[in-house]
């Protein structure tokens, strides 16, 4: 199938956000069951996103970022870029501030992922500016603060036809939002 890009389908949905058909899970409700070899976890909860495509973001309540933030970009040549922020800088949606959007061709494999100790790439993301800006001393204690009190809005977008349209989506709900942990070093 051919990937088509739906203008008039990611503009309703960016401007439903995080309402609509767009769905909410509070990490509380992940309860996370190791399997046996201990190595990854599952969560009953997204069971039926098992190998589906879509977009999702990591809220977190506003006064984890009502004192100024501070994270270490990585800029050209390996110089270092303070990049501030606070709360008050962005938009928030019922005083949760939007930290994180992502895309996915798997969204139940990226939730492990963002869940994972052992996970050290883009997937790790939400966890690595959690201690950077200060908010979590180590990655463990980000998964836990994750499990506690982030709030995951995802939207099931599948297909190969929907790979422009997660792109997009992503995209523009980094510019209206501004997430903090999407902000990434220069290459």
């Amino acid at each position: 199938m051919m990937a088509r890009l739906d203008f008039a389908l990611v503009n309703d949905l960016v401007e439903a956000f995080p309402g609509g058909k767009w769905k909410r899970l509070d990490g509380t409700r992940l309860q996370c069951a190791e399997r046996a070899n201990g190595s990854s976890r599952t969560w009953k909860e997204l069971e039926h996103v098992k190998e589906r495509g879509g977009n999702y973001a990591f809220l977190f309540p506003k006064v984890l970022f009502a004192q100024d933030r501070e994270i270490q970009l990585d800029g050209p040549a390996g110089a270092k870029l303070p990049f501030r922020f606070t709360a008050s800088d962005f938009e928030t949606i019922d005083g949760l501030v939007v930290a994180y959007v992502g895309k996915a061709a798997n969204l139940h494999q990226r939730f492990q992922w963002h869940f994972s100790a052992a996970n050290i790439n883009t997937g790790a993301q939400v966890q690595y500016g959690l201690v950077k800006s200060g908010v979590s001393p180590d990655r463990e204690a980000a998964i836990r603060l994750m499990l506690e009190q982030a709030v995951i809005v995802y939207l099931e977008l599948h297909g190969d036809e929907n790979v422009a349209n997660r792109d997009l989506l992503e995209l523009k709900l980094c510019a209206r939002f501004g997430p903090p942990f999407n902000i990434k070093a220069e290459r």
